[in-house]
């Protein structure tokens, strides 16, 4: 069977558009995927590193202190915050957080009858339980052996959520000789 000169330009023009379409469609599944990790902004910026420096001597359980006596950490709510910032600053001290944008945004909450809402940023698989109070408190582990970065963060996150993989669990489990026994996390 023999092709004609038209007809193999217009399989060639039509091979071409397919490749077009396909790649079109593939960076529009991608784009697609990237986004879907996009945690949604957090309601005030949430700067973990100043906190630290300029509050020394601050924990990560200061504020999320459920960490050492119950399974999940906890998001601080704004009376943890409301502990160090006053609600009611005086608008001439100098020295005052009411001159920081983001204390605006802190004090809307502190009229608001509800909580700061925050967002979660780390989680776990569904089938892997994984107790803050047995690893915290038991076990003496380090917050950033988990959350790497966050106390050196000036921003939130935003993509995630950030989920520890098994690796990293089994990696601590076996330098800090804990059960690797699966039941033991997963359910």
């Amino acid at each position: 069977m023999s092709v004609s000169r038209s007809q193999r330009k217009g399989l060639i023009l039509g091979g071409i558009a397919a490749a077009i379409a396909i790649a079109v469609a593939g960076a529009a599944l991608a784009a697609r995927a990237f986004e879907s990790d996009r945690l949604p902004p957090q309601p005030i910026a949430f700067n973990h590193r100043l906190h630290l420096e300029r509050a020394q001597g601050i924990a990560c359980l200061d504020c999320h202190s459920s960490a050492t006596s119950q399974t999940y950490a906890g998001i601080p709510g704004k009376a943890i915050c409301f502990g160090c910032h006053d609600p009611d600053p005086d608008p001439d001290d100098a020295s005052a957080d009411a001159r920081k944008p983001a204390f605006d945004t802190l004090m809307a909450f502190a009229k608001d009858e509800g909580d700061i809402p925050w967002r979660r940023v780390t989680a776990t698989r569904e089938d892997v339980f994984f107790s803050h109070r047995r690893h915290v408190a038991v076990a003496k582990i380090d917050c950033r052996r988990c959350h790497g970065d966050m106390p050196e963060r000036t921003s939130p996150p935003t993509h995630g959520p950030i989920v520890i993989s098994m690796d990293e669990c089994l990696s601590c489990h076996e330098e800090t000789k804990a059960s690797a026994d699966c039941v033991s996390c997963h359910r």
